[in-house]
């Protein structure tokens, strides 16, 4: 039996469309550990962006996963996005005077540019998140690690900020863009991960100014498996369009939209946005498998050595032992700016929009194309909205039932597997 096996969940970067993870989790929590009959333990959470905020509220309640679902679906189902984006006039003339070199009106503050003024999100992760239970949780072995990762905007390196049992970080490798360092997890590292550039301020950690980590390191994959994660849940919020070819007519009358939109800075704003949060999910994962099939493959043809042999000649090339490592990869089905333009151009958005922030977002989809609002599926942070992306997240793991269950499966899925994970398992 493959018992005490590390596993990592893995939260992407989207700012509002994040609600998508809330359902993934829901369907976790209330359906299927009541289906397999016991607590589905995750050891070890890398998030990045709206993904850390996630992370950081999922290692602070791991002590009481049973009511993880339920808070995070009432978090998200109450957001008002005035509560969020505020911004106004004084708000500008900041940023103004910032760009001016003019110093901070308040010295002390952690926060720098950006057009929305940080107090609501600060609020939000600081009340909505009880910080302390992180290292209570680490220290009683309800969670081996936490990685955050941001951006560091001097350097532009990714960088990782760990909090894991016994403290330090593992080897990590010589990347040069790529660093990672010892922490005890505060809201502002939270803050700094989800500092989507222009948008929310940048935060000073350390002396040193950090941002989104999504420009560099969108879906954290790498933290989870260098901190030892033996499996892998991934949630991407990329929709991975499919390939179908659809009727002329409907194809030439998407593509006169888009010619329409690509003049409007709502359009084009919002193809950057997804360019500086690039996904590359199916690249991570696309090497992962190789290097399993790899094992896999060698284990049979060499048997149960094989993995230790060529890590043996690979040492000084890698931070980590080779090994198989299973993993489980949940998307949206449906494009989430597709479902933003539906949701604000319904009548019930309408008629309850009020303040700034939502008669922006209105203007933001009435000038993008009709049938896809990228920008403002990032910013609208609408308690409809998020129960709409909830219950898709919910809809799409409980589609994946079958590849649900063969991960937490304890039997062996494979050779390679049984060679390279019951080791480290009992010596974990």
């Amino acid at each position: 039996m493959m018992t005490g096996l590390k596993t990592g969940l893995v939260l992407g970067g989207g700012a509002a469309r994040g609600a998508y993870e809330a359902g993934v989790l829901s369907y976790l929590r209330e359906e299927l550990e009541p289906e397999i009959g016991r607590e589905l333990k995750l050891d070890i959470l890398a998030g990045t962006s709206v993904g850390a905020i996630h992370a950081c509220y999922l290692a602070a309640t791991s002590d009481q996963p049973a009511l993880q679902a339920q808070g995070m679906r009432a978090h998200w189902t109450g957001m008002k996005v005035e509560e969020v984006l505020r911004c106004g006039v004084g708000d500008i003339f900041r940023v103004v005077r910032e760009a001016l070199g003019k110093p901070a009106s308040h010295p002390r503050d952690i926060q720098y540019g950006g057009l929305v003024d940080p107090r609501g999100l600060r609020a939000i992760v600081s009340r909505g998140i009880p910080w302390l239970g992180i290292g209570r949780n680490v220290r009683k072995g309800h969670l081996e690690a936490l990685a955050v990762s941001t951006t560091h905007v001097g350097s532009g390196r990714a960088t990782v900020f760990v909090q894991r049992r016994g403290g330090g970080i593992p080897p990590w490798g010589n990347d040069p863009s790529y660093q990672a360092r010892a922490t005890r997890i505060a809201p502002h590292h939270a803050l700094a991960s989800a500092a989507i550039p222009v948008v929310f301020p940048a935060v000073r950690l350390g002396g040193e100014l950090h941002v989104d980590g999504g420009l560099r390191l969108n879906v954290p994959l790498s933290p989870a498996l260098r901190l030892g994660a033996q499996r892998v849940i991934v949630i991407s919020l990329r929709h991975e369009a499919l390939r179908v070819r659809q009727p002329e007519e409907a194809e030439e009358s998407t593509e006169q939209e888009r010619e329409q939109a690509f003049a409007t800075a709502p359009f084009l704003a919002g193809k950057m946005l997804n360019t500086l949060m690039m996904d590359r999910t199916d690249q991570d994962l696309g090497r992962l498998r190789r290097l399993n099939a790899i094992l896999e493959a060698g284990t049979v043809a060499y048997g149960k050595d094989f993995a230790r042999t060529l890590g043996g000649v690979l040492g000084h090339h890698r931070s980590q032992p080779l090994r198989y490592v299973r993993e489980l990869l949940v998307r949206p089905s449906r494009d989430i700016g597709s479902l933003a333009a539906e949701y604000v151009r319904a009548p019930e958005f309408r008629k309850r929009s009020s303040g700034l922030a939502h008669k922006a977002i209105l203007r933001l989809v009435d000038r993008d194309a009709a049938h896809e609002a990228d920008l403002a599926s990032y910013l609208l942070f609408d308690g409809g909205f998020a129960d709409i992306l909830i219950e898709l997240g919910r809809q799409d793991a409980r589609a994946l039932r079958s590849e649900w269950l063969r991960f937490w499966s304890d039997e062996p899925q494979n050779m390679a597997e049984r060679a390279t994970m019951l080791p480290a398992a009992s010596a974990a």
